[in-house]
């Protein structure tokens, strides 16, 4: 008798223990869940994927003109940026962009809008940017078509329309163009501690000036500095990258992400096989 009293107490303590937790547990998982939610959704986050500039460009054309839209696009993520295809909304307009875009790094994707099977008047055409957590980017073209009737006079030909190339941009920012001499460098066999130095050497091939603002090696046993300063037209600016050898042993392979003040980024490599002392 005693032992069965002694039992269903227990059976009792146990479920008072188990209604207490179900009424707690709540309590100590939501505050991790919003902290997990604000971290990820936060405002200073940078995107995987971005674009510089607007996704939506407006356009004034005639019918019968073709457009070319240019979207730079930013890949933000450690990984390359694979581009399988850019669906589109509407027959008349074709993607052309990249396989690939690797990591660090801007290129371009180019919505072509073929404006002579459009009817005139106001029109929004759309492509459809898949990027990675099966999210999409939207990039719009829209404004308005007009059509250009022939003129003709009397004792004469027709003077008939001659359709145009329209190039407009998504982004004001205007980049000048740049050239790398070289961007990986293979130093081969090196007998430690033998120093591994290079530089890499950045002509800038615009009309106005460039300035390196950052130079950001891979990793500690990697240095690297950089000029500082404009580099003018037809200058060249330098990055040298050093590898410390000692206390090193086998095969390497060390990045350098440099970024210009305009928003570029490019990465530099280094490889090579160092022999012991």
């Amino acid at each position: 008798m005693v032992l069965h009293m002694q039992t269903s107490k227990s059976k009792h303590t146990v479920k008072t223990l188990f209604l207490i937790a179900a009424l707690f547990l709540p309590f100590f998982f939501c505050p991790i869940a919003f902290a997990q939610n604000g971290t990820h959704l936060g405002n200073g986050q940078i995107p995987s994927i971005e674009i510089l500039g607007s996704r939506i460009i407006e356009v004034d054309a005639k019918v019968g003109d073709m457009v070319e839209a240019v979207f730079l696009v930013r890949n933000n993520t450690l990984d390359d940026f694979i581009i399988e295809n850019i669906p589109t909304d509407c027959q008349c307009t074709a993607p052309v962009f990249p396989k690939l875009i690797p990591r660090n790094s801007i290129d371009s994707v180019r919505i072509v809008f073929n404006t002579s099977n459009t009817p005139p008047g106001s029109f929004v055409k759309k492509a459809y940017l898949e990027i990675p957590g099966d999210k999409v980017i939207e990039l719009i073209i829209q404004g308005n078509l007009q059509v250009i009737k022939a003129i003709v006079k009397i004792g004469s030909k027709p003077i008939l329309y001659n359709p145009i190339h329209i190039q407009l941009h998504s982004n004001t920012v205007k980049f000048m163009p740049v050239e790398w001499i070289k961007t990986q460098h293979d130093f081969g066999y090196i007998k430690a501690p033998n120093p591994a130095i290079t530089e890499f050497r950045l002509a800038n091939r615009g009309s106005g000036p460039i300035v390196i603002k950052m130079v950001e090696p891979g990793c500690s046993c990697t240095i690297s500095e950089y000029s500082h300063g404009n580099i003018g037209p037809d200058e060249m600016g330098i990055v040298t990258a050093s590898y410390t050898t000692k206390g090193a042993f086998g095969y390497f392979k060390k990045f350098i992400k440099v970024e210009l003040e305009d928003g570029r980024i490019y990465n530099l490599s280094i490889t090579g096989n160092v022999e012991p002392e």
